[in-house]
């Protein structure tokens, strides 16, 4: 990306960026042999169905069967880690100041986000950062998810965005590629002050 002075409109994704996303140390907090961490892991945080579960389509329980058909032998184990899976997210504690500083540069802010409505429900009360947003999309609420073009496409009408005058955080190559396609400015997500400092370096008069 280059300097581009028309950049008017900052959109954040949440996970990894705004609020910490650690399933893998969730789980290793339940204590499980190493077997049954593994065969948690893959019937629910890295199957088909958790991605899925980002769109929610299906009732929440509909996507707790079908994590126990993955493995019905720990069914036990299963529910246990997803009665309480909102506690493999925490907001970071920057999370407000940097979508601040970001309006101290005269933009608009707004939030593209993988999120299922299970947890978003369960996490809701984190999101301070939401009061200082122009708008937002949550994936359960368009049934859509990145990178699919159309989730970009549903945020851009929603709130009349220029995507020649917007630039998207996110912390995921893929979905950064999609949203170029779209003609929308792009910045990985590393850390925040190493973020924070190119993001400026873009907006600054």
């Amino acid at each position: 990306m280059t300097k581009n002075q028309t950049i008017d409109t900052i959109i954040f994704d949440v996970g990894n960026v705004l609020m910490d996303y650690h399933w893998k140390t969730y789980l290793d907090s339940f204590n499980f042999s190493p077997d049954v961490r593994d065969a948690v892991a893959s019937a629910m945080f890295l199957s088909t169905q958790w991605n899925e579960m980002d769109r929610s389509l299906l009732p929440d329980q509909e996507y707790l069967n079908l994590f126990i058909q993955n493995a019905p032998q720990y069914q036990r184990e299963i529910r246990q880690v997803f009665e309480n899976c909102e506690d493999c997210i925490h907001t970071y504690d920057y999370a407000d100041s940097f979508v601040l500083k970001c309006r101290e540069q005269n933009c608009r802010t707004y939030i593209l986000s993988n999120y299922s409505r299970y947890l978003f429900y369960k996490t809701e009360h984190m999101m301070h950062f939401r009061n200082y947003m122009d708008g937002e999309l949550f994936s359960f609420q368009a049934g859509q998810i990145k990178p699919e073009p159309e989730i970009y496409l549903t945020l851009l009408e929603k709130y009349s965005i220029d995507p020649r005058r917007a630039l998207f955080l996110d912390d995921r190559q893929e979905n950064l590629d999609a949203a170029a396609r779209l003609h929308i400015h792009t910045l990985l997500f590393t850390t925040y002050p190493e973020t924070l400092e190119e993001l400026l370096r873009f907006t600054s008069p």
